[in-house]
């Protein structure tokens, strides 16, 4: 390696992931003080972490939810890491590597200062912010998707070998969070906008099916695992049913533009903070937060996204362009582009999605097909990214469940076309504003300066919890859990053979080590005392105080969580 040849990208790199690990190692801070409480999910992946590590714990029918990240960190329980914090800090290390392939894959396409803003645009939108530390699949599976992304680019540009690399990936991000199945179309499609589709593979088919393969084993390995532990491939068969199924007619019209109306603050939030993206209550019926406004950033961001696609379409169909485009044969392309487009329009929401995105993918096709002979810089990198973009608002639009979190797959494509239209607007002043000595880094440095500010200032925020109505004490609702599980253990030797019950089965399971149902609802019934002396529960751990009768009386309270026991009276 020529490392003065590579010393900007050194520099860049360097940069990036001195930033990247400090918001890391301040939001591990925050969420290693706080714990998993605020999500519950996660005690599901605690549990199957557990479980892979030898424990007997947690619901069974959870433990076919993806394994990637339950079982690196089951490497780390095996170690005797056994603590919530150990899958937050796995969970987060995906984030650094999120913005370090962002990087690579920005390259492809622009300098060493654009790619670093790119990376660094895309590591402080609050959505990412809020999800780097919860220990949940996101950040990881957006991490792969770049990645898988970039090496498949590498294989169509350098070399047809990167796809033993590409396919793996895909195949490992699956497995971390189903939806990022949804990468393989944006491989697929790659295939098809080569100028002879057939002749390529004709020519490639060797590194094809080795990719192929490789991914096939890394499939395969993940399968026998779950065959010989006797786990049903539940992530697998739920990915399934949801990319065939058609939208929720019982869902409303409004949910379909949920993210639309919400993008803004998906990219500059005011008043933000690290633990909600959305300050106010979480509305469970709905999923979602409420409350909250698009920050200046917002603003900024969107302004600057907005100017770039005027200049690009106005390049893209500019005098010369259309020059050459009148030469090429366009009137199958066309045909194929609208009518396409016209059924996609028709269709949507009324088929299923695998349907919505094949027609899409015609018509998209079409379109690149008909334009790819115009003058522009890298019109292939911007299709591929534009039509990622596509297929993920797609699934999310189908999906009748709207998560915020769910759009984090769009956002690198939303900070590579900010970047790229920052490029443009630059190369706009370059052309109006004639300082020949005046270097154009110096307007894109003061562009990283701004944009890394605006960015990072948010994290001075102090937490906030997710919904209002839950644990009045933030930093201490996990802690206390924790301090009962302890006690628990420590006066009970014999606890792991006794029938336990908890409000939060997830997290107490997690903390004693034993399978523990989920009562939260069932406590709320006014017979609930009779049920558990019916089924001879002889500890019930609640999340607040309860009015549990006779026989059951409380041994042990630290903070809002209250032991129960069945006392017998001898």
């Amino acid at each position: 390696m020529n490392f003065k040849e590579h010393k900007k990208d050194l520099i860049a790199i360097s940069s990036l992931m001195i930033i990247v690990i400090a918001i890391t190692l301040l939001l591990l801070n925050i969420d290693g003080k706080a714990g998993v409480y605020y999500v519950r999910d996660v005690f599901f992946y605690l549990n199957n972490a557990l479980f892979y590590a030898g424990y007997d714990t947690g619901l069974a029918n959870t433990r076919g939810l993806s394994p990637l990240i339950p079982m690196i960190t089951s490497i780390f329980f095996r170690m005797g890491f056994i603590s919530d914090f150990t899958i937050i800090a796995v969970s987060s290390s995906f984030y650094i590597f999120a913005a370090l392939g962002m990087y690579f894959l920005m390259r492809l396409r622009f300098d060493e200062v654009l790619s670093f803003t790119g990376s660094m645009v895309l590591a402080t939108f609050p959505l990412v912010i809020v999800w780097v530390t919860k220990g949940m699949l996101d950040i990881p599976g957006m991490c792969l998707s770049i990645w898988a992304v970039y090496f498949t680019i590498l294989s169509f540009r350098k070399n047809t070998k990167f796809l033993y690399v590409a396919f793996p990936l895909i195949i490992f991000g699956f497995f971390s969070r189903y939806t990022v199945l949804l990468m393989v179309p944006v491989m697929l499609i790659q295939f098809l906008m080569v100028d002879n589709p057939i002749d390529y593979i004709k020519t490639n088919i060797k590194d094809i099916i080795g990719g192929i393969g490789a991914g096939a084993l890394v499939f395969a390995a993940f399968v026998g695992i779950y065959t010989y532990l006797n786990i049903g491939l539940f992530f697998v068969s739920q990915g399934s049913d949801i990319t065939n199924s058609t939208y929720n007619a019982l869902v409303t019209p409004n949910n379909v533009v949920y993210y639309i109306k919400n993008i803004l603050i998906y990219i500059g939030a005011q008043n933000f903070v690290p633990y909600s993206l959305k300050p106010g209550a979480f509305i469970i019926g709905e999923m979602r937060w409420i409350g909250g406004y698009p920050s200046i950033v917002s603003y900024i961001l969107t302004a600057i996204l907005i100017i770039g696609i005027v200049l690009y379409l106005k390049k893209l169909f500019s005098r010369e362009n259309r020059e050459i485009l009148k030469k090429e044969d366009k009137k199958l392309k066309l045909a194929i582009f609208v009518i396409g487009l016209i059924a996609f329009l028709a269709t949507y929401l009324n088929v299923s999605i695998v349907t919505s995105i094949i027609i899409i993918s015609i018509s998209l096709l079409a379109l690149y097909k008909l334009l790819i002979k115009a003058d522009m810089d890298d019109f292939n990198l911007d299709s591929i990214m534009f039509y990622w973009m596509v297929v993920n608002f797609l699934f999310i639009t189908y999906y009748h469940v709207k998560v915020d979190r769910y759009f984090m797959p769009i956002l690198p494509v939303i900070a590579y076309f900010i970047i790229l239209s920052i490029e443009l607007i630059l190369e706009k002043f370059k052309e109006n504003v004639h300082f020949e000595k005046i270097k154009i880094i110096a307007p894109i440095g003061l562009i990283c300066i701004i944009l890394l500010c605006l960015g990072v200032f948010s994290l001075s925020n102090a937490p906030h919890t997710f919904d209002n109505q839950m644990h009045p004490n933030f930093y201490t609702a996990a802690s206390e859990e924790k301090a009962v599980g302890a006690w628990l253990a420590e006066h009970d030797p014999d606890y792991m053979n006794k029938t336990i019950w908890a409000d939060r089965g997830g997290d107490m399971s997690f903390n004693l080590k034993k399978q523990i149902p989920s009562c939260e609802k069932a406590s709320e019934a006014s017979n609930f005392t009779d049920e558990m002396v019916k089924n001879k529960v002889t500890y019930f751990i609640s999340k607040d105080n309860k009015t549990i009768g006779a026989p059951y009386t409380e041994l042990y309270k630290n903070g809002e969580v209250h032991l129960y026991y069945y006392d017998k009276g001898d």
